[in-house]
């Protein structure tokens, strides 16, 4: 099962192939687990510097907070 979450988007942080600064086209959503995977509890994990039970918590807290629309 998954769910769908809306991703903002920094155009400042996107480039295109030619190198301009105009946004290269990226999807607005994307499908997450509702449960994430061992490898990306572990990413997360040494990506924040915190344990993989604190990112467990920050991953479901991020799905619980999509609105009813999204999930």
């Amino acid at each position: 099962m998954t769910t769908q979450l809306t991703l903002l988007r920094n155009t400042a942080l996107l480039e295109s192939e030619s190198d301009s600064r105009e946004p290269a086209l990226i999807s607005d959503q994307m499908h997450v687990p509702t449960k994430p995977s061992l490898d990306m509890l572990t990413a997360g994990s040494r990506a924040g510097g915190v344990s993989v039970q604190k990112t467990w918590e920050i991953y479901m807290a991020m799905l619980r907070s999509l609105p009813a629309e999204a999930r």
